[in-house]
């Protein structure tokens, strides 16, 4: 399956493969945001006369506001990475990856300059060019920590209502969070036992950064607690890329 096109709500174990990497794109300045750990970047040109500070202020924004890895490109030897909990670096090597465009909207509408839109006509063509091949499934940040013994005794039963040890209910939207033992290969296929997070509704911090509302129906890259299925499902984050924004503010 083409790595651009997959069904980002699919909940699927977690294995990655990618078969191309792309060169660097060359129409700076553009930002990049890196989906998960898996090879898309989600790629989007900025204005090529906004100052270096105004540039750096917007990728800020977006990263914190995406709460994904973030990268402001503003030459072949000049980028400045900005995680998803705001630390900042400079380095002289651009991302690179399998691209997608168009799906994340950025947190500050962009004017319509002939310049900016002849370069994002050029990441488009980049971008259909350099799509990769193979398949992704999972977004590499599933493993969660080994379990101790002390975990095992922890975590290993269940409540009278049948909901694992470890896990409480949210006052706020009533979902299950918490520490869950996984020892069936729970989305990496990883046999040995884990204590993985599971998260609920209220702990979705990934938003959309046009209209504010959430990029996914769970926190991305996290896992949630099915109480019908008693198992927990992993949330990719390439789900964010199937977002559409209510009230998009830019592009």
């Amino acid at each position: 399956m083409d790595s651009t096109t997959l069904s980002a709500g699919a909940r699927v174990p977690a294995r990655a493969r990618i078969s191309h990497r792309p060169p660097a794109f060359d129409g700076y300045p553009y930002l990049v945001t890196r989906i998960g750990r898996c090879p898309l970047r989600h790629m989007a040109v900025l204005p090529g006369d906004w100052p270096r500070e105004r540039l750096l202020d917007l990728t800020r924004r977006q990263a914190a506001t995406n709460r994904l890895d973030t990268c402001l490109c503003l030459g072949p030897h000049d980028a400045v990475y900005v995680t998803a909990d705001g630390a900042l670096s400079e380095a002289s090597l651009v991302p690179f990856g399998s691209p997608v465009v168009d799906s994340l909207i950025l947190a500050e509408s962009l004017p319509e300059t002939v310049e900016l839109a002849a370069r994002r006509r050029s990441l488009a063509r980049f971008a259909a060019a350099h799509r990769g091949s193979g398949y992704i499934v999972g977004d590499g940040l599933e493993a969660g920590r080994p379990a101790t013994a002390a975990d095992i005794e922890r975590l290993a039963g269940t409540d009278a209502s049948g909901n694992p040890d470890g896990l409480a209910r949210c006052p706020g939207c009533l979902r299950m969070r918490g520490d869950f033992l996984a020892r069936k290969g729970e989305g990496n296929g990883d046999m040995a036992a884990r204590v993985i997070r599971v998260h609920c509704r209220c702990e979705n911090h990934n938003l959309c950064a046009g209209c504010g509302a959430p990029l996914a129906e769970d926190r991305l890259s996290s896992y949630a607690w099915d109480g019908a299925e008693r198992k927990v499902w992993y949330q990719a984050a390439y789900a964010a890329l199937s977002h559409r924004c209510r009230g998009a503010k830019g592009r």
